[in-house]
């Protein structure tokens, strides 16, 4: 039995959405954020990283989210979900998958320097989500997903730090992501995962 430890308005919705796309059946342990913000202790108690999420099947326990999409879509993909291998599609999913948590980095450096007075370094930290969004923004053009026609782990991996990131940017700028986030949440697989989990409101991260 697949067992998914998820922290409220946390990357772990992007985990559930790929289970129900997958259809495959799994246990939902839910834990809520402390007044802190942060996890709580029984979900530390999970893994060595104590941070969300954490996905156990049989024997196997992983942390970290692009790890964990990975899996699923090695074991239970069945070939769906990524593009071919020694292709030039499967380069590029492998470079967002990269990306993904490149624009995590940048959206949480963001949200340091939103809070602190950093100086230089807070000036160049808030660049960071813009400079993403810019680069996905274009990458977008002509696609109807992140690697091209077909949906790919790399979008499940995308979607949580776009996401986050609208409130680091101004979404008039970026009308292929906003059209792109629409069809995310949009997905039958992701109304799914909303009905399972909790919606996200990032607006409290």
């Amino acid at each position: 039995m697949i067992i998914l430890h998820y922290l409220n308005n946390s990357c772990s919705h992007r985990i559930v959405w790929l289970l129900e796309e997958l259809g495959l059946d799994y246990e939902l342990k839910i834990y809520h954020r402390e007044e802190s913000g942060f996890a709580p202790a029984e979900l530390k108690a999970q893994h060595p990283l104590g941070k969300a999420p954490v996905l156990q099947d049989g024997d196997l326990v992983l942390s970290e989210g692009n790890a964990i999409i990975q899996y699923l879509i090695d074991r239970y993909g069945n070939g769906r979900l990524e593009p071919m291998r020694q292709t030039n599609a499967y380069s590029m999913y492998h470079y967002w998958l990269s990306i993904s948590a490149s624009l995590f980095s940048a959206n949480l450096i963001g949200m340091i320097a939103s809070r602190s007075e950093l100086g230089a370094f807070g000036d160049y930290a808030k660049t960071q989500t813009p400079l993403y969004f810019n680069h996905i923004e274009q990458a977008l053009v002509g696609k109807k997903w992140i690697v091209g026609e077909e949906l790919t782990g790399a979008d499940f991996s995308l979607c949580f730090p776009l996401q986050w990131g609208r409130k680091y940017v101004d979404m008039a700028n970026y009308p292929n992501i906003v059209r792109y986030l629409k069809q995310v949440e949009h997905h039958p697989a992701y109304q799914k995962a909303n009905v399972k989990a909790l919606k996200l409101e990032l607006d409290k991260f």
